[in-house]
């Protein structure tokens, strides 16, 4: 997500948006819930990942008030998640690279309730506090200051996964669920994009702040795909259109043309979706495309570095982590932009062999429960 990134925004968002939000508190007083509740409004501008878990709230407010109308307030960024994803009844893409005109919009709309799923930015606190709401409930996030204009405040905790720390801002409203993530189901079902091939997706590339140190090195991708020994088997290469360049870079290191497929910056959110749904295996960084991989149940090498899986983690039964733990100096970040000066390369210390014993178990696996007939099915 870019406007994650913007190092701007984010010198903005905390040295104006700070004592704006707790100029609002002051001028605010906390209000009581009350009924009836029917529309309910969950504020989602993080990136792609944050937004297919933070989702769960939906379906979690869906089975409270079956009736209720669910409204996702995103940004351009991540508002093609809301595809992927079940309970969400409207839309509203709030353009936060400009805020007076983003306040103006969220204001457009009354909420009975509006749950704010941002864990640090000031913005999604700004925004909720000089909404029309008539509740609104935040995270409490630890050396952030920004919760001073919720009527209800949850704490956000570094010791928990984010998956829990969504579904405990329902806290305030009666909402005790261990509802978990999921896309839709057609997605599960959906008819492939790549039909008749057998395919490893690999997805290299982080996004955000610092997102170069998250990236395993370009030689050990290489490595890796000549690794797979199995002439049968393409190597599907996602990706954004920023990562255009280097996945054709990456693509001509690897020099099996018969084998390569490109498809970074070709495929929309949902086709990229289709694409993982029918994967034999994906190999993916910490990304929203690995959440998505996770989400789809399909076999996941995740690769952590700096990116605290207890914390970020794919959430699925059939993922596995590999990556140094933090008596190696890693999985150290809990927001995502607690790097130090000089941030020690967590990424290099994952070798070839960490990643090549879990994939090829998995693909033994897929390949033996597989019909012949199912091939890219």
């Amino acid at each position: 997500m870019k406007e994650r990134g913007n190092r701007v925004l984010r010198f903005a968002d905390r040295w104006l948006g700070v004592p704006l939000i707790a100029t609002l508190g002051l001028l605010s007083s906390r209000r009581r819930l009350i009924e009836p509740i029917n529309v309910v409004g969950i504020l989602m501008i993080g990136v792609i990942g944050d937004t297919v878990l933070a989702a769960s709230l939906a379906r979690a407010v869906k089975m409270w008030r079956p009736n209720a109308t669910v409204v996702a307030l995103v940004s351009r960024g991540n508002v093609g998640a809301i595809d992927l994803v079940d309970g969400i009844d409207h839309v509203i893409v709030v353009p936060i690279k400009r805020p007076l005109q983003a306040v103006g919009t969220v204001r457009e709309k009354k909420f009975d309730v509006l749950i704010d799923t941002s864990q640090w930015a000031r913005i999604g606190a700004i925004l909720a506090a000089t909404s029309r709401s008539r509740y609104t409930i935040g995270f409490q996030t630890a050396g952030q200051y920004r919760h001073y204009g919720y009527d209800a405040a949850v704490e956000h905790s570094r010791e928990r996964h984010e998956i829990r720390n969504f579904l405990a801002l329902l806290s305030p409203l009666g909402i005790s669920t261990g509802v978990q993530p999921s896309l839709r189901h057609e997605l599960m079902h959906s008819p492939p994009l790549l039909a008749g091939i057998r395919y490893v997706v690999f997805h290299p590339w982080a996004a955000g702040f610092r997102s170069e140190l998250r990236e395993w090195p370009s030689e050990r991708w290489v490595a890796l795909a000549h690794a797979i020994e199995d002439t049968d088997t393409s190597i599907v290469i996602t990706g954004g259109a920023a990562d255009r360049a280097a996945a054709e870079a990456l693509a001509a290191a690897i020099d099996r043309p018969n084998l390569v497929i490109l498809l970074a910056g070709k495929t929309s959110l949902m086709e990229l979706t289709r694409v993982l749904a029918h994967a034999e295996a994906v190999v993916s960084v910490n990304t929203g495309t690995m959440h998505i991989a996770a989400l789809l149940n399909r076999p996941l090498v995740a690769l952590h570095g700096p990116t605290d899986p207890r914390r970020w983690g794919p959430v699925g039964d059939s993922a596995v982590v590999v990556g140094p733990g933090p008596e190696q100096g890693g999985a150290y970040l809990n927001l995502g932009f607690e790097y130090q000066r000089h941030p020690e390369d967590c990424m290099g210390k994952i070798s070839v062999s960490d990643v090549l014993r879990p994939l090829k178990a998995m693909l033994a696996v897929e390949r033996a429960v597989r019909q012949p007939t199912g091939l890219g099915a």
